[in-house]
């Protein structure tokens, strides 16, 4: 069993170094303080010395520790994490300074033998079915939709309509849109309503039921009210589980138009000349898309095997941060499908993320070992990628973003990030790859 990360140092510093830097603290703040009766800059030291007493000693201790536990830690070759946690303080006039730091170092462990490992890897397969509903969907894609003649609405045919949406009951007071907070609490939103012009298909798989009764039979300019409630299980979160008051006017009546699947629609889809060659790009997307799934599942099957082959502490202070972002990607998650908090047992849920969070942390530092070990660099133009990434993504210059980057550290979490990529790819690369057919 490996041991623990935790360390414990006994400090004394020497008296000398105390008095000194009590006298240096006493200094500064003879320069700023204001005490009646003295102007700035002429305060007795022996005045500020018995006045800010308590204020000096927080800043000597604030100066002192981590200067002492970073000398002692380097003499033993530690790495500390996080600040040390001090205790049994011991500070009084003419003797030296002593207290106990409790801190956390980063593990120091031997690579085992990962090149033995070996991953199992599923071989991707594209079938005929795969290839012509992709076609179709391609074909949805390009349908037009043309105008008809006012008549009454029936099934197949696509309505333009303005629909005005108002949440009833406890809906209407946000009671459904949960927010969680620290408690697993929630707070209420009002749901304003809402008015969209949509295409509705009367009768059509991806239009909810009650839309096609209500509104089969009206005529263009028609006006219909009526009430839908929603199942908990319904696509739209914003909707699920909401009962809501429905108003619609019809605005237009289409038809939509698919293209024939022919050579003609082929070179309106680019640089194709039969639909044959449109076929076997959806093929060969289809095939790398796959791949690269494969790839991704056995890259993490592998990290678990390398976690597994290494016995060495974790730092705690790492598994926290670790777990505390998991809970938040899993919060935004929750949110946005919409659940209800409450339902949730998030003292399991937090225990179990725990237990990912520590694999992570784990993985992160062999893979950090195997990147050194193997001089796996993380080339300029790498990063300049990602930096690029990100400005188009937030619509910020390259230079705003790489300032921003710089200021708060997100420059080496995006190097050390691709840095443990690297070593991943580097470990797939080289250990044993069994390939399986998909089932």
């Amino acid at each position: 069993m490996a041991e623990s990360c935790r360390r414990v140092l006994d400090i004394e510093i020497p008296l000398d170094v105390v008095k000194g830097r009590v006298e240096s603290i006493a200094g500064r703040f003879q320069r700023s303080a204001r005490v009646p009766g003295f102007r700035p800059g002429r305060v007795p030291l022996s005045l500020i010395r018995e006045r800010f007493q308590g204020e000096i000693r927080a800043e000597l201790l604030r100066e002192l520790v981590p200067e002492y536990v970073q000398v002692q830690a380097k003499e033993h070759n530690w790495e500390p994490i996080g600040n040390p946690k001090v205790s049994d303080i011991e500070y009084t006039q003419d003797r030296p300074l002593k207290f106990k730091a409790t801190l956390e170092v980063m593990p120091d462990f031997q690579l085992e033998n990962w090149e033995s490992l070996q991953v199992a890897v599923a071989q991707p397969e594209v079938s005929e079915e795969e290839v012509e509903r992709a076609l179709h969907q391609m074909r949805e894609e390009w349908a037009t939709y043309v105008n008809l003649d006012p008549r009454p609405l029936e099934d197949g045919d696509f309505a333009s309509i303005d629909l005005k949406e108002v949440f009833i009951g406890a809906e209407a007071t946000g009671m459904s849109t949960p927010n969680r907070t620290t408690s697993g609490g929630r707070s209420s939103k009002p749901m304003p309503a809402q008015t969209r012009e949509v295409l509705c298909e009367i009768g059509g798989a991806n239009t909810f039921r009650e839309f096609s009764d209500n509104l089969r039979g009206a005529g263009l300019g028609e006006e219909r009210s009526f009430t839908v409630t929603y199942p908990s299980d319904f696509a739209s979160s914003r909707l699920a589980g909401k009962t809501v008051s429905c108003h619609v006017k019809i605005l237009g009546l289409k038809k939509k138009q698919l293209p024939e699947l022919n050579d003609d629609f082929a070179k309106e889809l680019g640089d194709y000349n039969t639909l044959e060659d449109v076929r076997e790009r959806i093929r060969k997307d289809l095939w790398s898309a796959k791949q690269q799934e494969s790839e991704e599942h056995a890259k993490l099957q592998l990290k678990k095997k390398l976690v597994q082959l290494h016995d060495f502490p974790v730092p705690e202070v790492l598994v926290e941060r670790q777990t505390e972002k998991r809970m938040d990607r899993l919060t935004r998650q929750i949110e946005a499908d919409g659940l209800d908090p409450k339902i949730l047992d998030w003292r399991a849920m937090q225990s179990a993320q725990r237990e990912l969070a520590e694999e992570d942390v784990k993985s992160s530092l062999i893979l950090e070992k195997i990147s050194e070990v193997n001089n796996l660099e993380v080339a300029t133009t790498e990063v300049e990628k990602e930096i690029q990434k990100i400005a188009a993504s937030t619509r910020q210059s390259r230079e705003v973003v790489e300032a921003h980057l710089t200021n708060d550290g997100g420059l080496d979490k995006i190097k050390s990030r691709l840095r443990i990529e690297k070593a991943l790819a580097f470990v797939y690369l080289n250990v044993r790859k069994v390939p399986i057919r998909p089932s």
